[in-house]
């Protein structure tokens, strides 16, 4: 059996996976309606708001106001304290497999040319986080937010014309949004990352998305040279052929290969540590992964995703029509049930998301080059040069 601290350690590290899978994929369409997304909202909404309540009960204001700060410089600010901990935590899990694993390698699963492997997996992985982390994601600001304007039409449904943001009090670009973390808008914004303590937006997209393709790759190359690793140790500590002593019949019978690695992983508590944060960081990073590519696949962001719930729901309950205008020319409306009777308009009810045309939406492969080759909007267009 495992002993108490390797369990301790190994009990800890899955509690910590376990949030950042919720914190990672709670909010997404996949996990919409499910305990994920319910114990996203309990995380980030209803247990602040109860720890809140039980301080003002409780505690002097002035605490629960260093309280308040203290979670918006965590939650609500741009501050490097989760991406320093992403980068301890995984320059960790390098250092014990390089001082536990690799030594091991190669064994008789693996062969030595698979270091060549390893280090460009982690040498990509490591790269495009930097960048990703480095990289101006597509601020707006006055110098580019004509151009930016310019890359994406409003669709009157998503994005509505003439739009400012009443923070900057600049012109809202089409596909863009006010991150206050950062306190700027951001061009075809996608979510900020704490991880990476940036933006994801036009400019970084493709560096992220790489980032999450790579990290897909090492956590599941690193699992399979993890179970190599494990192996070869059966071996060299011949517990393969070893037998131990039945404590019901006292007769002595093969040790199973179960107990041989819970005894490994007992022998060598950073390589069980490294097992349980393998375990669950992998599903919930190709999970996401995949999301991500879903999503770009059918032309839209993270942040996109909302606002089509939102039209999911406006059509689930029949107020979203499409509107002839007095030019003759037609727009989405939403309206609500007790206004539908006086309001005279020629209109058609949309009763199904099928009806509505995602503008953005070029094709999946398409979409993809766009992501990877973005136009930049804070370049000014090339002029073109006429000869006589």
């Amino acid at each position: 059996s495992i002993s108490l601290f390797t369990a301790s350690w190994a009990t800890a590290l899955l509690a910590f996976s376990a949030w950042v899978f919720v914190l990672l994929l709670g909010r997404t369409r996949l996990f919409r309606g499910t305990f994920v997304e319910r114990a996203n909202v309990f995380c980030m909404q209803t247990l602040p708001g109860s720890i809140d309540r039980w301080l003002r009960a409780g505690v002097s204001d002035a605490l629960v106001g260093r309280g308040e700060a203290l979670w918006l410089s965590l939650f609500g600010r741009r501050n490097p304290v989760f991406q320093v901990f992403a980068i301890a935590l995984y320059l960790s899990g390098l250092a014990v497999f390089m001082v536990e694993a690799a030594p091991l390698i190669p064994n008789r699963y693996v062969h030595g040319w698979q270091w060549i492997t390893i280090i460009l997996t982690l040498a990509v992985n490591m790269g495009t986080y930097a960048v990703a982390c480095w990289v101006d994601p597509g601020f707006v600001d006055a110098a580019n937010v004509g151009r930016a304007c310019e890359l994406f039409r409003p669709d009157g449904l998503l994005y509505l014309p003439d739009a400012v943001c009443r923070t900057c009090h600049l012109r809202k670009p089409a596909r863009s949004k006010h991150c206050s973390a950062c306190g700027r808008c951001v061009q075809m914004m996608d979510h900020h990352c704490m991880w990476l303590n940036n933006c994801i937006g036009l400019n970084n997209a493709r560096w992220f998305l790489g980032f999450l393709v790579s990290f897909s790759a090492v956590c599941i190359y690193g699992s399979y040279i993890f179970a190599t690793v494990l192996l070869e140790l059966r071996h060299t500590r011949g517990l393969v052929l070893a037998m131990v002593r039945d404590e019901e019949t006292g007769r002595l019978v093969p040790l199973s290969f179960k107990t041989s690695i819970l005894y490994l992983l007992d022998e060598n508590v950073l390589l069980a540590v490294l097992f349980v944060l393998l375990l669950i960081l992998t599903p919930a990073i190709v999970i996401f992964s995949a999301y991500q590519l879903r999503i770009v696949s059918l032309g839209y962001t993270s942040n996109e995703e909302t606002k089509w719930l939102n039209v999911a729901d406006d059509i689930k309950d029949e107020v979203l029509f499409v509107v002839e205008r007095d030019d003759g020319k037609t727009e989405y409306a939403v309206i609500e049930k007790e206004d539908q009777p006086a309001d005279h308009r020629r209109k058609q009810l949309v009763a199904d998301l099928a009806q509505v045309e995602n503008r953005y939406h070029r094709g999946a492969w398409s979409n993809l080059r766009f992501l990877m080759a973005p136009p930049v909007a804070n370049r000014p267009p090339k002029k073109t040069h006429h000869t006589n």
